[in-house]
C-alpha cells in the first residue's frame, strides 16, 4: 500500500507533529509526581542504547556453548560457526558485527532526533565499551552512577520495533499490509467519505495502537484528518522519527531479523538488510492535492498515551467520525471498556472499522482445582499485572453481541481473513492469524438493529 505519488504543492503539508511532547516538556528531577515517568522513558532510552551490546553477548555466548563441544563434534560443525579459529568464522562474526551497527545506528540516529543521549554519548561520558555504549560487565552513566542493564523483556520491545518498521516501512512488508491495512482502508473510503457536498469540515479519524504509524499515514493521504494514538515509548519514539526525520532518498539500512536463530533456512537471512521507509512520510500529500475540498490540509498527529485516559475524557465525546483500529481490540484487559470508550468519541452515526483476531494479550493463569477460593487466587498471582487478572475473554460471537448492546450496529463483517503479523518472510515459521474485518456505526441504543447471525 502507498500513498499517491506526491506532487509538489505551492506549499507544504503540515508536518507530522506528536501530541503531549514528552520529549521536551518533560518535568525536572525535582518533581516527584512525574519521576516513575522520567525513570522509564530512561528505562526505555538504555535499551535502545545497549542493543548492539546485548546482540555481541548473545553471539559471544553462542560461540562459548560451540566451544565447550567436544572437539570430535567441533570438526563435524561449518567452519563459520567455530568463532575466531577460521577464515570462515572472522568473515562471519564481521558480518554480524556490521547489521549490529546499522542496527544501533538507527537507534542512536532516532534517539538524537529526539534530543536524547544515544549509545555513542553515553561512551563519551564515560559508559565503557563498544556497540552501543556499556561495557562487557558493568560501567557508569554520566552521574557516575552503575550502569543498570536492560531486562530481557525491554530488549524484545527493541527487537519488536525492528520488525515493526519491516512491516509498515519497507518494501517487504507490502504483502502484510496489503493483508491488514486494506481492507480498514476499503471501509473507510466506503462508509466515511472524505468529500460530501455540504459539508464544511474534514472527517476526522482516531487510529489507535497506531504503532509507527503506516496506516495512520495512509488514512492522511485519503484525504482525512487523523490522529494516531500509541501508549509505548519505543513506539513513541520510533514512530516520531520515522515520520518527521527520515525520507526515501536516504533510507536506513537495518537488518530486522538479526536475532534469529531458530527456524532459519539460509546462515546469511537473520543479517539481511532491507531499507526504511520505502516512502517520503514528509512528502504525502492528502487525497493527491495541496488543499481539501473545504479549503485547508487537515491535521495529522500522534498522541502519547494508554487510550482509554486519552479519549474517555469529556473533550473527547462526539469529536470523532471514525476509529480504525488494526490488532488493537484484542490489548485490552476487557474489550467492553474500549468498546464503551469508542462508542463515546464517535459522533453520530461514526463509523468504527476493526481488523484483527482476538488474541487477549492479557489473558491470565486459569483458576485450578487447589485454588479453593476466587481471593487465594489473586493472592497467589498477586505478583502479576493486574490486568492479568482483570482479562475476559471472548468470542466474536460475544463482542459482536456486546457491541450492540452497547449501541453499534453492525454494517459488515468478514470473518477468518488471513493476516500475518511482522512475519519474516524467509523463516521456516510464521504465524498465520484468522481475522474479523468489520464495519460498525454509532446508532442511539433504542433503535439499534439486533446483531447479525452467523458469520455473514
Amino acid at each position: 500500500i502507498t500513498p499517491p505519488p506526491p506532487t509538489p504543492p505551492p506549499r507544504p503539508p503540515p508536518p507530522a507533529v506528536t501530541d503531549n511532547d514528552w520529549t521536551n516538556s518533560l518535568p525536572s528531577h525535582s518533581s516527584p509526581p512525574c519521576e516513575k515517568e522520567r525513570e522509564h522513558l530512561e528505562s526505555v532510552c538504555d535499551s535502545f542504547r545497549q542493543y548492539a551490546t546485548f546482540m555481541r553477548c548473545a553471539r559471544a555466548g553462542h560461540a562459548a556453548r560451540v566451544a565447550a563441544l567436544p572437539a570430535a563434534t567441533q570438526n563435524l560443525l561449518p567452519r563459520w560457526m567455530l568463532s575466531g579459529t577460521t577464515p570462515e568464522s572472522v568473515e562471519r562474526d564481521k558480518v554480524m558485527k556490521e547489521a549490529e551497527l546499522r542496527n544501533q545506528f538507527l537507534f542512536d540516529s532516532m534517539l538524537r532526533h529526539a534530543g536524547l543521549p544515544t549509545s555513542q554519548d553515553v561512551i563519551g561520558n564515560g559508559g565503557g565499551g563498544e556497540n552501543g555504549g556499556v561495557g562487557g560487565g558493568s560501567g557508569s552513566t554520566e552521574g557516575g552512577e552503575v550502569m543498570k542493564w536492560s531486562s530481557d523483556d525491554m530488549m524484545d520491545k527493541v527487537h519488536s520495533v525492528l520488525k515493526s518498521l519491516s512491516r509498515d516501512w519497507s518494501k517487504e512488508g507490502v504483502s502484510e499490509r496489503v493483508m491488514s491495512y486494506q481492507p480498514i482502508l476499503n471501509g473507510i473510503r466506503q462508509h466515511i467519505p472524505s468529500h460530501t457536498p455540504g459539508r464544511h469540515t474534514i472527517p476526522r479519524i482516531c487510529v489507535p495502537g497506531a504503532g509507527l504509524g503506516r496506516l495512520a499515514l495512509e488514512i492522511y493521504a485519503m484525504g482525512y484528518e487523523v490522529q494516531g494514538n500509541e501508549f509505548s515509548l519505543h513506539m513513541l519514539l520510533a514512530s516520531d522519527f520515522i515520520l518527521n526525520g527520515c525520507s526515501a532518498q536516504r533510507p536506513f539500512n537495518i537488518s530486522p531479523w538479526l536475532a534469529s536463530t531458530k527456524n532459519v533456512c539460509r546462515t546469511p537471512d537473520p543479517a539481511r538488510s532491507i531499507p526504511v521507509p520505502d516512502v517520503d512520510p514528509s512528502g504525502v500529500v492528502p487525497g493527491g492535492s495541496e488543499e481539501s475540498s473545504v479549503g485547508e490540509l487537515p491535521d495529522f498527529s500522534m498522541a502519547a498515551g494508554e487510550f482509554m485516559s486519552v479519549y474517555s475524557k469529556p473533550e473527547e465525546r462526539g469529536r470523532w467520525q471514525g476509529v480504525a483500529s488494526c490488532f488493537f481490540l484484542d490489548t485490552a484487559p476487557n474489550i467492553i471498556d474500549y468498546l464503551k470508550v469508542i462508542y463515546d468519541m464517535l459522533d453520530e452515526g461514526g463509523i468504527f472499522v476493526n481488523f484483527g483476531p482476538l488474541l487477549f494479550h492479557w489473558s491470565g493463569p486459569p483458576v485450578r482445582p487447589d485454588d479453593m477460593s476466587f481471593d487465594q487466587y489473586l493472592e497467589k498471582h498477586s505478583h502479576l499485572d493486574p490486568r492479568y487478572l482483570e482479562s475476559i475473554d471472548m468470542s466474536w460471537e460475544d463482542v459482536r453481541d456486546a457491541m450492540w448492546r452497547v449501541g453499534f450496529e453492525i454494517l459488515d463483517q468478514n470473518v477468518g481473513v488471513k493476516a500475518r503479523y511482522t512475519a519474516d518472510l524467509r523463516s521456516f515459521m510464521n504465524s498465520d492469524y484468522r481475522c474479523v474485518y468489520f464495519v460498525a456505526k454509532k446508532t442511539s441504543r433504542q433503535n439499534t438493529p439486533p446483531p447479525p447471525s452467523g458469520n455473514a
